[in-house]
């Protein structure tokens, strides 16, 4: 398990290019104040206390266009000091609010590389990625270590790909599900011995205390203790209660006082949440604000799982499908490992575990609701997958011993192997994904569509309905051979129906229309891709292509509307409206046969009938 936390944790942290994990932008710049002992986040201004350009710079989130990583970054920014760029000065603020312990290890490494050893800023920066992951490491491996049952069950989850990838970049995530995998395992430790004297009554308020310094999600596992424990193993008078007392003051005053410090910003009538104005909307309509939340488990519950198994930071890339299938098999064979182990869960345990994890699912989703959603939505905004790594062991341990498993088992080295190769796989992933052009395209059926959008928002602004007096030419220019498509986001909302729209794709430079077409106005989308296939140009790359909309030739009504990004995000290319340049780009995008679709046609088969 170690070892296979450490190779693969490592290849992943060279691998993610800086700032790509998620929000590691934001929580480099907490680290950045916590290793000047600034414990507050945002305490003091950037005049006060600058951010070192580089990091700002080199992040992979500051492209307007998500492009793979530069070539030789090392070899170019790699003996860069961390004050090589200069500094920032303003609009640096860090959305990092967690607890200073959460981001521990990282800051260690910057105060003492950073600061006092002046290394350079890249060393400093994937040294404290790999901090973070020993410090990871370490928190499973004794995880494994203290729990009594489901050692490879908890190994294989604390293993999942995403985890890996959390713990392979810098965030707070990687101390915190590791702090919270650890004192699940301490109560079932403390529960399997089947008494409570003082050492276990103080290693699990310790273990309390580690855990009401993680993210605010993971409190409520602190009632795993009080369900695995009747009152009556506790060998000393009034144990039980003593220790509800104790760990609830601990929570109250570690999550209560930082939360005031914190999230004052938040917690205020005109907080950027509004948590205070949805909480009062809960009151109100308890129902349906419940209802919200499971509906949301219902829609996106496959979702969610997809992504706590195997998920790139902020969705760039996709998972190899593989991946998936290769930690359900590998969960499977640790799951068949425990259960035909001698040790298995109580009635009790299983009962406890299973209602802890559904009291943390739904607390997780309630956090978001009161924190991120705006009031009255009937969705929960904000949920990614990965919040429940820490508490799918909880899960995992639930199904130990449900069926009967006679027998040594040698599923162990089944495990171990699946785990590996989903790991492999989903690195694999990484590597095409981050670093080469189109390189989804050799695991991902269909074409490459660039440009990746960053900031994805085809429906905030859209042009005037083209009419006889609208119309628009988007300069294309191809990054890729094997263009066969172009695509444009429309909405036919509001035009009148019997209208028609004209799309032209051309080459200039053969004087070539590559596709055209009219449509009818009444067969657009209300907010969608409208698609243009043809046969495939394999030389079009870095060759400049022409996109005209404008009205059909016998259309004299207001017709669609083409979505517009919210500024220039593709400086290679303008757009003009009716010849007249715009601070805009159409909200477009081209396809490409390349990976194995360059040389599979059945490979690209599905874009082309959308086409």
């Amino acid at each position: 398990m170690v070892a296979a936390l450490l190779t693969f944790g490592t290849l992943f942290a060279l691998m993610i290019p800086l700032g790509a994990g998620w929000d590691e932008e934001t929580h480099q710049i907490r680290v950045w104040e916590l290793a000047h002992l600034r414990f507050v986040p945002n305490e003091v201004s950037r005049n006060e206390l600058p951010y070192p350009a580089i990091y700002w710079n080199l992040s992979y989130r500051r492209q307007l266009i998500v492009r793979p990583a530069e070539s030789g970054f090392w070899a170019r920014y790699g003996a860069e000091p961390i004050d090589g760029q200069g500094y920032l000065y303003a609009g640096a603020e860090t959305r990092s609010l967690y607890s200073p312990p959460t981001l521990l290890p990282y800051t260690l490494v910057m105060r003492y590389l950073g600061l006092k050893f002046n290394l350079s800023a890249l060393t400093v920066f994937y040294a404290s990625r790999l901090a973070g992951l020993a410090a990871y490491t370490l928190l499973a491996w004794l995880a494994v270590r203290l729990v009594p049952y489901g050692k490879w069950t908890v190994a294989v989850v604390a293993l999942a790909p995403t985890a890996v990838f959390q713990a392979a970049s810098i965030g707070a995530d990687p101390v915190s599900n590791g702090v919270a995998i650890v004192f699940i395992a301490g109560c079932l430790a403390a529960s399997a011995r089947g008494s409570v004297g003082w050492k276990e009554w103080m290693g699990l308020v310790a273990l309390s205390i580690a855990l009401f310094w993680a993210k605010g999600n993971l409190a409520l596992v602190a009632i795993l203790p009080f369900l695995v424990l009747p009152p009556s193993s506790f060998r000393m008078r009034g144990g039980y209660f003593l220790l509800a007392l104790t760990i609830g003051v601990v929570g109250m005053v570690e999550m209560g006082g930082w939360t005031a410090l914190a999230y004052s910003g938040l917690l205020s009538p005109g907080g950027g949440g509004s948590a205070s104005a949805q909480f009062m909307n809960l009151v109100r309509n308890p129902v349906g604000s419940f209802g919200v939340i499971l509906h949301d488990f219902w829609v996106n519950g496959i979702r969610y799982i997809r992504q706590w198994i195997g998920d790139y930071g902020y969705g760039y890339g996709s998972v190899p499908i593989p991946t998936y299938m290769l930690f359900a098999a590998a969960v499977f064979a640790s799951w068949w490992t425990d259960s035909a182990s001698g040790s298995l869960p109580t009635r009790r345990a299983r009962r406890s575990l299973a209602l802890v994890f559904l009291v943390c699912a739904i607390g997780t989703s309630f956090v978001m609701y009161l924190a991120v959603t705006p009031v009255g939505a009937k969705v929960v905004e904000g949920i990614q997958g990965r919040y429940y790594a820490a508490i799918a062991p909880l899960l995992g341990l639930v199904a130990i011993g449900a069926i009967h498993v006679r027998g040594p088992s040698r599923a162990s080295w089944w495990a171990m192997g699946f785990l590996v190769a989903s790991l492999a796989v989903f690195g694999a992933g990484i590597l095409l994904s981050y670093h080469v052009l189109c390189g989804t395209a050799y695991y991902q059926p269909g074409l490459c569509y660039l440009p990746s959008y960053k900031n994805w928002a085809p429906n905030e602004r859209f042009s005037m309905p083209i009419s006889r007096s609208e119309s628009l030419l988007q300069e294309v220019i191809a990054e890729c051979d094997g263009l066969s498509q172009v695509r444009v986001w429309v909405n036919s909302s509001e035009l009148l129906a019997d209208g028609k729209t004209d799309f032209v794709f051309r080459d200039p430079t053969t004087d070539k229309d590559l596709a055209q077409v009219t449509v009818a106005n009444a067969d657009l989308p209300s907010g969608g891709w409208f698609s243009l296939g043809f046969g495939p140009e394999w030389h079009s790359r870095g060759r400049l292509y022409l996109l005209r909309i404008s009205p059909g030739l016998d259309s004299e009504l207001a017709g669609t509307r083409i979505a517009l990004t919210l500024r220039q995000e593709y400086p290679e290319v303008k757009l003009t409206e009716n010849r007249a340049p715009v601070d805009a780009d159409v909200v477009f995008q081209y396809g490409c046969a390349a990976g194995l679709g360059k040389y599979v046609p059945a490979f690209r088969s599905r874009a082309a009938l959308e086409g």
